[in-house]
């Protein structure tokens, strides 16, 4: 049941799913959690931290996205994307 919660959300965090199970009944530690998700192959980490997107930022992509809003999807074959 931890598993698969914690695979359907991955955000979700120890206290979470402390704060469910108790929901259901169930007392448990987050120590208990944390060793079974382990157990599973499942391991903790943080997501990366990244800056906010100042304004103008916002602007030059809205720019970028309404001047090739019409383009065909031919044009974007050749796009590396990078995330």
């Amino acid at each position: 049941m931890i598993t698969r919660a914690v695979s359907k959300n991955p955000r979700t965090t120890r206290g979470d799913r402390v704060n469910d199970l108790q929901r259901a009944g169930t007392k448990v530690t987050k120590a208990t959690i944390s060793n079974t998700l382990r157990r599973q192959g499942l391991q903790s980490c943080s997501a990366r931290r990244v800056p906010l997107l100042k304004p103008v930022h916002v602007q030059a992509r809205l720019k970028f996205a309404r001047e090739h809003l019409d383009d065909p999807e031919e044009d974007w074959e050749n796009v590396i994307w990078r995330w």
